[in-house]
């Protein structure tokens, strides 16, 4: 088996193709559907799409489809205001963070040494994949397809989780349910050479493998796959505040939970209980609001997630550990034995919110914390 290895395509860039054309929609289709839907003329609809491209809120077209603005009963004039474009969201949270502190959030391995450092439950780490030079501190770093094979031939408890360690919107995340002397099982993917596996997976890029997370007993009713709490988080001059909470719910057939994702959903969550208020899917480019899980068809809205309590305890630990980083997000899974902390977010996407509530992000209250923290953005 030959340890050298050409950084061809590999799934992180084939995820951020996918991810980046989860909007590419054709304008004049969109149109003609949304006034289909709504009612409208054409023209009025494509008017008051650029009447938001071009204002404050930056609306993408796809992105004002998506938040239903062309339906007149939806929202008011003042709650359409209240909407911000994803793309806004490196703008204004660069101008308002402490960029000193991105390393610790956006590398995942060191994010998870800091948080070993006070005790915080996150995923076990069984080896770090990396062709390069760098030493990470008391990990199994495996550099070739050989190595590979000699640890996930070594009796390792299946599945396994592989994270990209720079990556964001779960670009990367792949699942491995078995392995044997030849070949690597993928969850709903061909079996891949270890080879293969190195020049289409990893490429040039670092990898984690980490013990694959169970959910909740709750929770695997409607899904094997990790789901997790998204907390949204704010430093202000009174402390923290966490204005939402969203249960990021995966499909049976995803191996990650975000809702860019074909199948995945979303679900606002009362912050303060636990309970869960909604549950919001996709179909093209308008969202679908579902009254049960689509999968299953199991009833979701009314449940209280388990362990609240103690998901809020960890989210306000975490986040008082990186409190110099105002404006963060965490991602909280729920196993059996309680939350579990899969990742610190630095920033975090504005549109979740927006999609689970079906109201803007952008409301006098964040718009204040924003400017507070030196925005001139919004």
């Amino acid at each position: 088996m030959t340890d050298v290895i050409v950084n061809a395509g590999t799934v992180v860039e084939r995820d951020e193709m996918e991810y980046h054309a989860k909007d590419d929609y054709s304008l004049p289709a969109m149109i003609i559907q949304a006034s289909r839907n709504s009612g409208r003329s054409q023209f009025a609809i494509a008017r008051e799409m650029m009447k938001y491209a071009r204002g404050k809120s930056k609306l993408k077209f796809a992105e004002y489809v998506q938040y239903g603005f062309h339906h007149l009963d939806r929202h008011t004039d003042a709650q359409k205001q209240e909407f911000i474009s994803a793309y806004q969201h490196d703008h204004i949270v660069t101008e308002c963070i402490d960029t000193r502190w991105s390393a610790v959030a956006d590398d995942k391995w060191l994010s998870s040494v800091f948080l070993a450092a006070d005790g915080t439950p996150q995923p076990e780490t069984l080896a770090v994949v990396d062709m390069g030079e760098r030493a990470y501190q008391n990990a199994n770093t495996i550099s070739t397809p050989g190595a590979l094979q000699a640890l996930l031939t070594d009796s390792l408890p299946f599945p396994l989780f592989c994270k990209y360690n720079n990556g964001i919107w779960s670009l990367g995340a792949t699942v491995i349910e078995a392995a044997d002397s030849t070949h690597i099982h993928l969850r709903g993917k061909e079996p891949i050479s270890y080879q293969d596996f190195f020049r289409n997976y990893v490429g040039e890029h670092v990898f984690l493998i980490q013990k694959f997370v169970q959910n909740h007993a709750f929770l695997r009713q409607y899904t094997p796959t990790t789901a997790t709490v998204r907390m949204v988080n704010m430093w202000t001059d009174e402390g923290l505040w966490t204005p939402h909470a969203i249960l990021k719910m995966p499909s049976a057939q995803n191996d990650a939970d975000n809702f860019w994702r074909t199948g995945n959903l979303v679900c606002n969550l009362d912050v303060e209980t636990g309970e869960v208020l909604t549950i919001v899917g996709k179909k093209g480019p308008e969202l679908v609001r579902h009254e049960l899980h689509p999968e299953t068809g199991l009833p979701l809205i009314g449940e209280i997630l388990p362990y609240w309590q103690q998901i809020q305890a960890l989210n306000e630990r975490v986040a008082a550990l990186h409190q110099p980083i105002r404006y963060s997000t965490q991602d909280i899974a729920i196993t059996d034995d309680g939350p579990v902390e899969i990742e610190f977010n630095y920033g975090g996407a504005f549109e979740l919110p927006q999609i689970a509530t079906s109201r803007g992000f952008m409301t006098q209250r964040v718009l204040d914390f924003f400017r507070s923290c030196g925005s001139t953005r919004v």
